[in-house]
């Protein structure tokens, strides 16, 4: 009976184990169709998880392989819908899978003209440099020039003037490339001079009631900004007289109520009649004492009193010529032995490319000083824009004072379209006579 017993006991045991093994069989033949299913239909990577509970490998690996062709060729339609930023994401994830490198650089010259719309055109040229020889990129970075040419300035201006002359370097001889060229490679090799005392450097420090950023060279007195920053305006003075020292009181006048956030430059003296050395020293010592504060000039405004307003008539051409710096106005405070200065007054072909470079011209002078005389008639026959600045308080040097301790410079540094300040001026543009 016992034995009986115990065999009875173990064919149970064998039949719950047949019905246990037999479930375990059906439950893994429904996962095995389940994954079968999610397979068939494209869910990968659920397929992917229950075939590796089941333990095969090779339907795994099937899935996997499955996984990173649709994220391929998801990645390709994203390619050509212009999606790059997706594209590149996914090839990334990919790489390397099929030609997942290629297409990848296919996202790399999408990015670059995304940069380059976008007004990022130096970092455009970075990727079209990275990409070689690939299709179309040598000749993108030749089209890219104009946009390189006109952002290096804004660089320059942000204190990245390193950057600014490599992209200079880049437009070779498109417009004033060269020359911008230049006056930044100079820039930079004076601000690597750990010798060279700068311009605003503390022992030059020029002292005064007003200005607390004034300095004193041989040549000029120089007042910086208090904070220079990318909207700093330039402006350079030209003194009168036949090379005399800078009358000091036109300094002082200026710095009582001088053009806010201005670097300006006071020649102590203007040459004469050398005129093309006193616009060379202006223009050097703009761009040292601007390269002593982290600025590059692109434009200034220029004036000169009595005799000074003939080198501040010049100064246009000489800058526009050598430097490539745009002179968009001229104030002329009183021109000297009213504009009876045979040597000194533009020459017609001067008077002709100053219209040419559309320079305006503010003659602050009495109001009877007009094309009566010769000279200025020459400039208004030639096509220029001149404004006469009648001044109510006549006398000569009074031009001046009022002009500084009005405001004038700062009015005419901006777009010169608000009311000039004070009232004592009568504005008249000079226009050619009737033949």
């Amino acid at each position: 009976m016992k034995a009986k017993g115990l065999l009875l006991t173990a064919v149970s045991i064998g039949i719950m184990f047949g019905m246990v093994l037999s479930v375990r069989l059906y439950q893994g033949q429904v996962r095995f169709d389940e994954a079968e299913r999610l397979f068939e239909a494209g869910a990968y990577a659920e397929a992917r998880e229950l075939y590796l509970r089941l333990g095969d490998e090779a339907c795994a690996d099937l899935c996997t392989e499955r996984m990173k062709y649709a994220r391929y060729q998801e990645a390709k339609q994203l390619l050509e819908e212009g999606d790059y930023r997706q594209a590149e994401a996914i090839l990334t994830e990919l790489d390397p899978y099929e030609d997942s490198s290629a297409l990848l650089q296919d996202c790399e010259f999408l990015r670059a003209g995304d940069l380059a719309a976008n007004g990022k055109p130096e970092e455009a040229r970075g990727v079209y440099i990275t990409l070689g020889s690939y299709p179309g990129a040598k000749e993108a970075l030749r089209a890219l020039i104009p946009a390189l040419y006109a952002r290096a300035p804004q660089l320059a201006a942000d204190g990245k003037l390193e950057l600014a002359c490599t992209l200079w370097q880049e437009c070779g001889d498109y417009r004033d490339s060269a020359k911008l060229l230049r006056r930044g490679q100079k820039m930079l090799s004076q601000q690597a001079d750990l010798t060279r005392v700068r311009l605003n450097d503390a022992s030059r420090r020029f002292d005064n009631p007003f200005y607390q950023k004034a300095c004193k060279t041989a040549d000029a007195y120089i007042l910086f900004p208090e904070e220079a920053n990318a909207d700093t305006r330039f402006f350079v003075y030209f003194p009168g007289g036949r090379d005399e020292e800078l009358y000091t009181e036109f300094l002082y006048y200026y710095m009582a109520n001088p053009a806010p956030n201005t670097l300006a430059v006071f020649l102590r003296r203007n040459d004469l009649p050398d005129m093309e050395l006193c616009c060379r020293k202006a223009l050097r010592l703009l761009d040292e004492a601007a390269a002593d504060c982290g600025l590059f000039p692109m434009q200034a405004l220029a004036a000169g009193s009595s005799l000074g307003a003939y080198p501040a008539l010049q100064f246009p051409l000489l800058a526009e010529r050598d430097a490539a710096l745009r002179v968009p106005c001229v104030l002329s405070l009183d021109a000297g032995n009213a504009w009876n200065e045979p040597e000194l007054v533009p020459t017609q072909a001067q008077c002709r490319e100053l219209a040419r470079l559309g320079t305006q011209l503010y003659l602050f002078q009495p109001t009877w000083v007009d094309t009566d005389y010769e000279p200025v008639a020459r400039l208004v026959n030639a096509g220029c824009f001149v404004m006469l600045a009648g001044c109510l308080q006549d006398e000569h040097e009074q031009i001046t004072y009022d002009a500084f301790e009005l405001g004038v410079v700062d009015w005419a540094l901006g777009e010169r379209k608000d009311p000039c300040p004070g009232s004592i001026y009568s504005f008249r543009r000079l226009r050619a006579q009737e033949p």
